[in-house]
């Protein structure tokens, strides 16, 4: 046999191969000749009573197509729990007015109302607590929020 008839007979053996596969995936999706079946166990709450695997049918507690009533909303209004409230930024009150670095230390000096202080990281400033020192800033926390002093420069 020449080479290029080699090459046919591969070319149509796979072909046939790819067929039986594609056929047999076919017939396996198919839910009339594989039925599944599930082993159905009781199910056992943390009450520890036992429950046939068919639960008794429970009402939902809120119904979406119902508008609530007047004292259910207000109800609801009251139960929301409400954003915080950001607290006032300390760039109208403080001015960050040096920065200090020393053996990989940093200090800020804050001053206030003709007064200075100097903070390290971890300390607070009121509620605030310094976070970060950089080169020009620092950066002060309280729970999520953020307040950045920028370097003053006269």
């Amino acid at each position: 046999m020449k080479k290029s008839a080699w090459k046919w007979w591969l070319l149509a053996a796979l072909a046939l191969v790819m067929v039986y596969v594609w056929y047999d995936a076919f017939q396996m999706m198919s839910p009339a000749n594989t039925p599944i079946k599930l082993q159905e166990q009781a199910a056992v709450p943390p009450s520890g009573r036992k429950v046939d695997s068919a639960l008794a049918y429970q009402a939902p507690k809120v119904n979406p197509f119902q508008q609530p009533s007047a004292n259910q909303a207000a109800a609801q209004q009251q139960n929301r729990t409400r954003v915080p409230e950001p607290p006032p930024q300390l760039s109208e009150v403080f001015r960050l007015t040096g920065i200090l670095r020393r053996d990989r230390q940093s200090q800020a000096v804050v001053t206030f109302s003709d007064s200075s202080v100097v903070l390290m990281t971890g300390d607070s400033l009121g509620a605030w607590q310094l976070l970060e020192i950089s080169d020009r800033s620092v950066l002060f926390g309280q729970g999520k929020f953020r307040d950045t002093l920028w370097l003053y420069e006269n």
